[in-house]
């Protein structure tokens, strides 16, 4: 599935500077290796040379790796999905612990997933991407906005509204399975793929995210209260996934008063049946027609 769109509203910084600093330089740091400008393969993270602090092949006994890892990537789909999920999740991070403590984080769980990998996957195989970071961010998004509505693509086609537990939840589910998958079963499938980076990435968000969050900001918070516009007209035309007893997109702007209604709960209950029905029709499609 590919993230697209949150519509969560910045309430405590004016614009996510950090976020969109490690995005551009993320972006630079691909573009220098794609043009070949150094010699990239050096500032992958190492685990066995950081485990042993041997003197190569990374710099400084490969320390140098746990960060620089994260600016370099294996493809133009590894980037952009990561890019993608960073900029949709991690504004509302950066608004929950203020720009400084943002950058340590994300600088700490980029660390902390490459550890994690080296821990439990294979110590000799090197690691690149910002994947373990991007995981850390969505998991302190899932701690802080459970129920907030996420524009996915559901197969990397169809657009779905769904809350961010169950966007976020099945990405989890998801690693958790192939990091089984590559370790114990052996399948080929999910061979090359740091998938315990991305699980301790989602641990180490969570964690931090409870200890560097400003004192006033709560944890598990509820849908927000009022949608963008873009976010209502979204709702309107493709099936939005909601927990029942929350109030459809569609209505925040339209019956503000109704919130807590009959109405508003048998409507929620019915959009969330009818998209639970619409994601059972797709794998229905593509089980017998992919």
């Amino acid at each position: 599935m590919l993230v697209l769109h949150d519509g969560n509203p910045l309430v405590r910084i004016r614009r996510p500077w950090v976020n969109h600093g490690f995005i551009l330089l993320i972006l630079l740091g691909f573009g220098a290796q794609y043009l070949g400008l150094f010699v990239w393969q050096v500032f992958a993270f190492f685990p066995h040379q950081v485990f042993t602090l041997a003197d190569g092949p990374g710099p400084f006994y490969g320390l140098v790796g746990l960060v620089s890892h994260m600016f370099l990537h294996g493809g133009w789909l590894h980037i952009a999905g990561n890019l993608i999920a960073l900029w949709v999740f991690g504004d509302n991070i950066e608004d929950a612990m203020g720009h400084g403590r943002y950058l340590l984080v994300v600088l700490l769980t980029g660390a902390a997933a490459a550890l994690t990998q080296g821990s439990l996957g294979h110590p000799f195989a090197p690691m690149i991407g910002a994947s373990g970071a991007v995981s850390a961010v969505m998991g302190a998004y899932l701690l802080l906005h459970p129920r907030a509505r996420i524009l996915m693509l559901a197969f990397n086609v169809v657009p779905i509204l769904a809350p961010a537990s169950v966007v976020v939840g099945i990405d989890l589910l998801l690693n958790i399975v192939m990091a089984w998958d590559a370790s114990v079963v052996g399948g080929a499938g999910s061979a090359g793929v740091a998938w315990f980076a991305h699980i301790g990435g989602f641990v180490s968000g969570i964690v931090l995210l409870l200890l560097f969050r400003s004192r006033e900001v709560r944890i598990l918070q509820p849908a927000p209260p009022t949608a963008s516009r873009i976010m209502r007209g979204l709702a309107r035309v493709i099936p939005t996934l909601m927990w029942p007893g929350d109030k459809p997109v569609v209505d925040d702007a339209v019956a503000p008063a109704a919130d807590g209604t009959a109405a508003v709960r048998r409507a929620g209950w019915m959009a969330f049946v009818k998209a639970a029905i619409y994601i059972v029709l797709i794998f229905l499609l593509m089980r017998y027609f992919g």
